[in-house]
């Protein structure tokens, strides 16, 4: 055998144990992220995206990760409970951490926030940290960043909401979130429960009146071919929780879990911009694909917030005085430093 060919096939050899040895290692870490709103035209899965190919590129390929976008991986109680028990890595979620975790909830309380920047800061802060770490504590799943599903709005295919009273005997879908559930009863209408992924077609077939979501998903999700009124009302800031399995999180590398946690935080900074320009273009678009829009005077909105006061009421005796304190102080700071 000549010199030539040995260098050849020793050089040829070595390439091959390369690229064995590199694909084994993009092999190592597989992350499926599983969340419920679109797969298109939607700043989730836009935002994820960028979550993706940082790790990715971070990693040297080395963790792969794949997203499942518009509940196929199940409605948002299977995809939290598939994160829980470690056949799904990650998921972003809104609705029902809340049934394992309580004390999440505080931030479902009707009209607590009067605008971005006060939810902004309570979440980022001591209060909304506090909220983070306890789902690890209470539940073994970790929570690594909110993101931001938005202020929450009523359509309703019946009749404009113009006054708390116009909700009196609508059937509403809610999340299957006690806080949500106990807010669109106290105005008076019906609290329906159901999951996202079965949400359109009961609006279409009529089983149900109406609903409530942030505006980018009434548009995306195409809820104004199945709804004729929208009533801009905020009665709830929706953030978005991103979890993982805190068993896969801790078997990797500690440098892969720092990319990752600094990667979260960046990926809230990019979901919140790609939100709230989804939602400033959308109620347009929603006014041009024929909804009715009413805007509340912030006196009318007052009269909203009052006919939710029992819920409040509820849920210091169901969460504790301490802990609805705690946010109400952390909200009246959050409003005096802006």
């Amino acid at each position: 055998m000549s010199k030539n060919s040995i260098i050849t096939k020793v050089c040829a050899a070595a390439l091959a144990g390369f690229l064995l040895s590199t694909s084994a290692l993009a092999a190592d870490f597989k992350i499926k992220i599983s969340h419920s709103s679109p797969a298109s035209g939607d700043r989730l899965e836009k935002s994820l995206a960028i979550f993706k190919k940082n790790v990715e590129e971070r990693t040297d390929g080395n963790v792969s990760i794949s997203t499942f976008p518009a509940s196929q991986l199940g409605g948002e109680r299977e995809q939290m409970e598939g994160v829980q028990f470690g056949s799904i890595e990650m998921a972003v979620l809104v609705g029902p951490i809340s049934n394992i975790y309580p004390d999440i909830m505080v931030f479902d309380l009707p009209y607590l926030f009067k605008n971005r920047d006060v939810a902004y800061k309570v979440m980022d802060g001591e209060f909304g940290q506090k909220i983070l770490n306890g789902l690890l504590e209470r539940t073994g799943i970790r929570a690594i960043a909110w993101g931001e599903n938005g202020f929450r709005h009523f359509t309703n295919n019946v009749r404009p909401l113009e006054t708390p009273e116009d909700l009196k005997g609508l059937k509403i879908r809610t999340m299957e979130n006690p806080a949500h559930i106990a807010m669109v009863n106290s105005f008076g209408a019906i609290a329906t429960p159901m999951a996202f992924n079965e949400l359109y077609s009961a609006l279409q077939q009529g089983v149900i009146d109406g609903q409530e979501n942030p505006v980018s998903l009434i548009e995306s999700m195409r809820f104004y071919e199945v709804q004729k009124h929208l009533t801009l009302d905020g009665h709830v800031y929706s953030p978005f929780t991103f979890i993982v399995n805190n068993g896969f999180f801790e078997s990797l590398p500690a440098e892969y879990q720092r990319i990752i946690q600094e990667e979260a935080k960046l990926w809230s900074t990019n979901e919140r911009k790609l939100n709230a320009e989804q939602e400033n273009a959308g109620v347009e678009r929603l006014k041009q694909a024929g909804m009715e829009v009413v805007s509340l005077s912030d006196e009318v909105k007052g009269q909203f917030r009052e006919s939710t006061t029992p819920v409040y009421n509820t849920y210091r005796e169901k969460l504790g005085d301490d802990l609805i304190d705690e946010l109400m102080n952390a909200v009246s700071e959050a409003e005096s430093n802006l």
